[in-house]
């Protein structure tokens, strides 16, 4: 993604915003509430908007929001108009979307949503993840608001967190597509990652502006280990941690960037700060086996491994170390287990991609049954460790063949 267009590198359409718009207005949502007759149709100026003659309809807006000024729905076009033209206005649409009175959870999710859009625009990443998750808690249906999300979590380089957000919206998603092409972004996500200079170049500036902001400091201290540039992403991690002592987020990235960045002593001595309230998170199992290895102390590294790899199977680093351990350690039969599961997992990566670009050039997808790609899919997931996703493949398997024998079977042995 160049420059990491949230609004454009997954949506149906950059006219998405008007769609919303006709779809609220469809549903009754978003109208005039006063006594007299209704307003007149917004249609033409939308057509003008879909033409890209933005400047006459923003034009013939403004003279009838000054016949109808409590027309909402004509708030909402004005503010999805000053946010899609080539020269986005967003503090525009801001003033447009605060007027706007919304008296439903899904006219509220639609206004959160466009100002999230808006505050992104404004690049206050921040505040447009606060605004798109308050849009999905009024209404998880809330058209794009999940995708936009799942984009800044990615690029944000949170890719857990993304994959946990589409788990939940795949639960509660009603269209059968969509649900579909959110397990294939899950599998997106672990096939394209973000080059951590691109991570740095869009975000550094912005994080420089609002260095409280903890998932963009994380986001741009380790970007910038990764990138080669350890000191610079070391300062940001420490400045994070600082201002966020109790955060295990904050913990995790401070260690993580210690890691990565070649520092074992440091590593160590960090590590025996860490809060007695967070020891037995198990996302922290990874730091003490790194810890217990650099020691030479290889039974401790091994349980400290075998908790990490617990708590996430799917992370072929974390399979890696538990085995390099364990062949320290002369635990010979499970390090050879430990190998079939690497060699597994690396396999399925590299058949994934064929497949996930089959599923995705099939324009049908998700509205006819396709068993045999579905269970494709489930099992290279649960090869790479994604239980949930493969589970999931297999419940859509068994949607249209409630009596699919390999399904069934998969999903009793995958509790």
């Amino acid at each position: 993604m160049n420059g990491f267009d949230v609004m454009t590198s997954r949506s149906r359409s950059i006219w998405l915003s008007l769609t919303i718009v006709a779809l609220v207005a469809g549903a009754g949502a978003l109208v005039a509430r006063r006594g007299f007759r209704p307003p007149p149709d917004l249609q033409p100026i939308c057509a003008l908007a879909r033409e890209g003659d933005f400047g006459r309809a923003q034009n013939l807006l403004v003279r009838y929001l000054r016949a109808y000024p409590d027309d909402d729905r004509a708030r909402l076009l004005m503010a999805q108009l000053a946010m899609d033209r080539p020269d986005p206005d967003p503090q525009l649409a801001l003033e447009q979307l605060r007027l706007i009175r919304s008296s439903t959870p899904q006219e509220g999710a639609v206004v959160r949503f466009s100002e999230g859009k808006a505050h992104y625009q404004q690049k206050r990443y921040d505040l447009a993840e606060i605004c798109w998750n308050e849009a999905l808690d009024l209404d998880p249906a809330v058209p794009e608001a999940g995708w936009a999300l799942i984009d800044l979590l990615d690029f944000e380089r949170r890719p857990e967190e993304a994959h946990r957000l589409a788990m939940k919206l795949f639960e509660v998603e009603p269209d059968p597509q969509d649900r579909v092409r959110l397990l294939l972004e899950m599998a997106r996500l672990d096939l394209d990652t973000v080059a951590p200079g691109s991570t740095v170049q869009v975000f550094e500036p912005v994080w420089r502006k609002n260095p409280g902001y903890l998932p963009l400091a994380l986001a741009v201290g380790l970007a910038l280990v990764h990138n080669s540039q350890a000191s610079e992403g070391i300062v940001v991690l420490r400045d994070a941690l600082r201002r966020h002592p109790d955060s295990p987020e904050a913990w995790d990235g401070w260690l993580t960037g210690l890691d990565k960045a070649n520092q074992p002593g440091l590593l160590s001595q960090e590590f025996h700060r860490l809060p007695k309230a967070l020891a037995k998170d198990p996302r922290f199992a990874k730091h003490e086996g790194n810890v217990a290895q650099a020691c030479g102390d290889w039974a401790r590294a091994v349980k400290a491994y075998r908790r990490a790899v617990d708590f996430e199977p799917f992370n072929g680093a974390g399979q890696y170390r538990l085995r390099m351990a364990l062949q320290a350690a002369g635990e010979t039969p499970e390090r050879e287990q430990t190998d079939q599961v690497l060699g597994a997992g690396r396999k399925a990566l590299e058949q994934l991609r064929p497949v996930y670009a089959q599923a995705r050039a099939i324009k049908t997808l998700g509205l006819e049954p396709d068993p045999e790609l579905y269970q494709r899919l489930a099992g290279l997931r649960e090869q790479m460790g994604r239980i949930d996703e493969a589970r999931a493949w297999h419940r859509l398997v068994l949607r249209d063949l409630p009596d699919n024998a390999l399904s069934l079977a998969a999903l009793a042995r995958l509790k």
